[in-house]
């Protein structure tokens, strides 16, 4: 179920060998905002390529990562359940090569719920996403699946849960955001670029968050895996999703 776009056409190394494995999910089908987030994973990839410099003081050098590019999940646009299906297939594939970290550039958010549930199924770790929303819906209109609920069901597949930077809820929401607590050791980490200040998203919040301090947030997270989610390229464009790529792989390649 993978096809490829990559950030190099031919890996430089095997998936066994990888200490960073990265996947592309370019699906928005449960966006509620502007469409053109499933167009985030190629421009990502450009951004990275042309703008992003391959060394970062204090935290070192791509060149030292191996970094494997699996290609983008093939997936079924107007159907969110057979695309859950489709990257948790993909997460399962990967896995039965390495234990190396996974970042995923999606897309809108509903697809962290079955990257999240494919690693839960192998290992323990708490989930923090940082984001302009509480996403703690229970559904949306009836779906429960959308990416309003996302963190919602998250909950429903891991123990600990923490959202950082959120500042748009429904009464609903913020009642049940009371109940999470900050998560401590091992985590999955989950950004939605709506955290941000300026970053173009289909789903914006004003009065974001800088790059600078986001990153200092989770650069003190031992990371087991990432997304980036909800850049929109359609309404502008920005490298600060590939600067944060570049810092995930040095993070997670190192560790």
């Amino acid at each position: 179920m993978l096809r490829k776009n990559r950030l190099i056409w031919e890996n430089l190394y095997e998936l066994s060998e990888a200490e960073v494995v990265l996947l592309g999910v370019p699906f928005d089908g449960t966006c509620t905002g502007l469409p053109g987030a499933r167009l985030a994973p190629s421009r990502i990839r450009e951004d990275f390529d042309l703008f992003v410099a391959g060394h970062e003081k204090g935290i070192g050098d791509l060149g030292d990562v191996k970094l494997y590019d699996a290609g983008d999940v093939d997936v079924v646009h107007g159907s969110p359940e057979d695309t859950f299906d489709r990257v948790v297939e993909a997460v399962r594939e990967i896995r039965d090569e390495t234990k190396a970290p996974i970042i995923t550039l999606g897309g809108d958010h509903s697809i962290t719920l079955p990257i999240v549930s494919a690693l839960a199924e192998l290992e323990k770790f708490g989930y923090v996403c940082y984001d302009a929303h509480l996403d703690l819906l229970d559904d949306f209109n009836g779906y429960p699946n959308s990416h309003t609920c996302v963190n919602r069901r998250v909950m429903e597949v891991v123990k600990d849960v923490e959202i950082v930077g959120a500042r748009a809820g429904s009464k609903e929401e913020w009642a049940v955001a009371k109940k999470l607590r900050p998560v401590k050791g091992k985590c999955y980490v989950s950004i939605d670029v709506d955290v941000l200040s300026a970053v173009p998203t289909g789903t914006p919040v004003p009065s974001g968050m800088q790059f600078r301090d986001l990153w200092t947030k989770i650069s003190k997270r031992k990371i087991v895996a990432a997304d980036i989610m909800e850049y929109n390229p359609l309404v502008g464009h920005s490298t600060v999703p590939a600067e944060l790529l570049k810092r995930l792989i040095l993070k997670t390649g190192r560790t």
